[in-house]
């Protein structure tokens, strides 16, 4: 039986992910994401845990100049404006601006061991929302691989859909620009459809992370259009001052962890870093015992930590 791997995933995309979502109420969270993202990597290098970043691309810039430079040749012609990111007031670069700029996060990650930076578009792209075509999702793909090879000498392997609104009619293009590996959602009705399920689904999706609903959910890497999809098995919930349910959540994840463990099957766990910008050192207890729980079934299971490109 192949050991059980054990993947992180962050969805790493600053106010670009929230802009069209979340108002400015949200940037008491974006204001602690540097500090949280330090500290998780810390923290990952303590326990020697192999992490993919999937960074919206125009994070990569690091100035205004770059933000014209890598702009696409095509963009997004979305029904709805307001899902436009290109219509987002930017600063000069990250010293004036650091909610839309990252160059300095990349460089940090990069640094520690065994850190994958993976893409989650170069836009935030929403493949799945009306207007939009296969054009430009591919000039959108290639902005992000040029940005990424221009300014890290890194070649993209692996990627997060946007708000996991998967078009499998794009994979081809994601294999086409180099592409090797992408997170896929849960196949239960819930999370197929990611952001695009219905308030009853999202209701059931909430209570589902701190109650089996779904079952116990692990997975199996398996070739999809000629790329390799590892399903997202679990949305690590922030921290939300109530006991209860955190601990509800946390024995949720580790019975989900075993399950996989033992079948010699994935757990794939995903978040964004923003997430952890309040209560961040609450948020860093949760991960931390998490992490602890997995290098027990490291040890009874030989479960491994690794990457999405590894997979």
């Amino acid at each position: 039986m192949e050991n059980a791997k054990f993947i992180i995933s962050l969805d790493c995309e600053l106010k670009w992910g929230v802009f069209d979502t979340l108002n400015d109420s949200y940037d008491e969270n974006l204001k602690g994401t540097r500090n949280a993202i330090k500290e998780m990597l810390e923290l990952f290098k303590k326990f020697d845990m192999h992490v993919s970043w999937a960074v919206v691309g125009f994070l990569f810039n690091e100035n205004k100049s770059d933000y014209e430079k890598y702009k696409p040749s095509i963009m997004p012609t979305y029904d709805d404006s307001k899902l436009n990111s290109y219509t987002c007031k930017i600063g000069m670069d990250e010293q004036n601006d650091n909610f839309h700029y990252a160059h300095d996060i990349i460089k940090l990650i990069l640094s520690y061991p065994n850190q994958e930076i993976a893409s989650h578009s170069y836009s935030h792209f929403y493949c799945k929302e009306d207007g939009q075509n296969a054009k430009q999702f591919e000039a959108d793909i290639k902005s992000a691989v040029n940005v990424a090879k221009e300014k890290f000498a890194l070649d993209l392997k692996s990627f997060v859909f946007p708000k996991n609104e998967i078009n499998e009619d794009y994979l081809n293009i994601l294999r086409e620009y180099g592409f090797t590996h992408f997170r896929s959602n849960p196949k239960h009705w819930i999370y197929k459809k990611g952001q695009k399920t219905n308030i009853f689904g999202r209701v059931l999706r909430f209570i589902d992370s701190f109650i089996n609903i779904t079952g116990y959910n692990s997975s199996r890497a398996i070739a999809v259009s000629g790329l390799i999809e590892t399903t997202g098995n679990r949305f690590l919930r922030p921290y939300k001052n109530c006991i209860i349910l955190n601990k509800l959540m946390i024995r949720r994840i580790k019975n989900e962890m075993f399950t996989a463990a033992k079948k010699g099957e994935q757990y794939h766990l995903w978040w964004h870093p923003h997430n952890f910008g309040i209560y961040t050192k609450e948020n860093l207890v949760n991960l931390e015992e998490i992490v602890q729980y997995y290098k027990i079934l490291q040890q009874k299971f030989n479960m491994e930590s690794t990457c999405m490109k590894k997979l």
